[in-house]
C-alpha cells in the first residue's frame, strides 16, 4: 500500500463526515482507549496521553495500535467506536472495566474541513476535549446543552475528548456567528401582586467569531412592555452568560407569557429568540433571581411560602456534597 495514503485512509475510517450543505453533522466513527490517568480530588494528576500530546509525542491512533499499559502491566489499545441509528458512539466490543485505570477513557475523532471555519462542538458528559492540541472544556455533568466554539482548520482536524458515557458527537455550522441561546435559561417566575416592573433573567450568547464582542445590547418585550440591557464584552470563540431584565408590570393572571428577545449591535439585529415565562400567585412555589456579589452572575434560589403558621417551625437545608 502507498504510504502517503495511509493518514488519508485512516481518516476516513475515523469520520464519515463531509463537507455539506447541512448545519449538523455527527461523528459517525471513531477509536477508544482506557488511557492511564489518575483524577479526581487530588492536588496532583497524571494523565499519559495528555502529556504525550502535550510534548508532541503522541502518534496518530491507529485500530489496534498500543497506547500505555494498565494496572496489572498488559498492554492498552485503541478500540473501535461506531455509531448507533441514535447517533451514540459505542464499542465494537465490550470494554474490559477490570482493566482500566481510573477512568481514563479518551475518544480520538476526526473531521475534514474543506476549509477554515468555525463551528460548534456538542459532545454530552466529557470532561474536556484537545482540538489539534488545543484544550477546551467540557460538559462533565451531561447536560446536553453546552455547545463549545471552535476554530476548525483546513484539512483534518483531531479531537481527543476525555470522558465517555456513549454519547452522540456533533459539529454544528450555525448560519449566525453570533446567536442567543436559550436551551439554559436562568428565570423568575412572576409572582403576582409583587413588584415586576424590573425583573432579571439570563441566557447564553454564543460568539464563533475571531474577534471580542463590545456594546451588544438585548431589548426584552413581554406583554408590549420593553427594555434594552447594556451586555458586557464576549470574548472570540466563546459563550458568556448574560444577565437582561424585563418588565412584566402589565401582566395579573396566572399563566406562562412570551417573553420576546432580540440581540442588538449598534441597533442592528443580530438574533431573535422566544422564551417563556410563568406568572404564579404569592403562596405558589416560585423562584427568585438575584446577582451575586461574587463574580456579578445572575444566580436564583427557590422560595416555597408558609401556608399554616406553627409556632417553633423547623427549617432543615442540606446542601450538595453532605453525604
Amino acid at each position: 500500500m502507498n504510504k502517503l495514503r495511509l493518514p488519508f485512509l485512516i481518516a476516513s475510517f475515523l469520520s464519515t463526515l463531509t463537507a455539506s450543505s447541512q448545519d449538523t453533522v455527527y461523528f459517525k466513527s471513531g477509536l477508544m482507549i482506557n488511557s492511564p490517568a489518575h483524577y479526581g480530588r487530588e492536588a496532583i494528576v497524571t494523565d499519559e496521553l495528555a502529556y504525550s500530546l502535550y510534548t508532541n509525542n503522541l502518534k496518530t491512533p491507529v485500530d489496534g495500535e498500543t497506547f500505555g499499559k494498565d494496572e496489572d502491566g498488559k498492554d492498552l489499545s485503541w478500540q473501535p467506536l461506531v455509531a448507533d441509528s441514535l447517533n451514540r458512539l459505542r464499542p465494537v466490543t465490550r470494554p474490559d472495566r477490570r482493566r482500566g485505570r481510573f477512568g481514563g477513557d479518551y475518544i480520538y475523532l476526526t473531521y475534514n474541513s474543506y476549509k477554515k471555519q468555525p463551528a460548534l462542538l456538542n459532545i454530552k458528559g466529557n470532561s474536556f476535549f484537545f482540538l489539534n492540541g488545543k484544550l477546551h472544556t467540557g460538559d462533565p455533568y451531561s447536560s446536553g446543552w453546552l455547545y463549545i466554539p471552535v476554530a476548525l482548520k483546513k484539512g483534518l482536524n483531531e479531537f481527543y475528548v476525555r470522558g465517555y458515557f456513549q454519547t452522540s458527537a456533533s459539529l454544528i455550522f450555525p448560519r449566525k456567528q453570533v446567536s442567543i441561546n436559550t436551551e439554559d435559561p436562568t428565570l423568575p417566575f412572576i409572582v403576582l401582586t409583587h413588584n415586576n416592573n424590573l425583573l432579571h433573567g439570563a441566557i447564553v450568547i454564543l460568539n464563533t467569531t475571531g474577534k471580542e464582542l463590545k456594546g451588544l445590547e438585548i431589548k426584552s418585550k413581554i406583554e408590549g412592555r420593553e427594555l434594552i440591557t447594556q451586555l458586557p464584552a464576549v470574548p472570540s470563540l466563546s459563550s458568556r452568560k448574560v444577565s437582561f431584565d424585563f418588565d412584566a408590570g402589565d401582566i395579573i393572571k396566572k399563566d406562562k407569557y412570551n417573553c420576546n428577545l432580540t440581540l442588538l449591535d449598534k441597533g442592528k439585529v443580530i438574533d431573535e429568540k422566544i422564551i417563556s415565562i410563568e406568572a404564579v400567585d404569592p403562596s405558589d412555589h416560585y423562584s427568585e433571581t438575584f446577582t451575586s456579589d461574587i463574580d456579578g452572575s445572575l444566580q436564583y434560589y427557590a422560595v416555597t411560602p408558609q401556608l399554616n403558621h406553627t409556632d417553633n417551625s423547623a427549617l432543615f437545608l442540606s446542601v450538595h456534597g453532605a453525604g
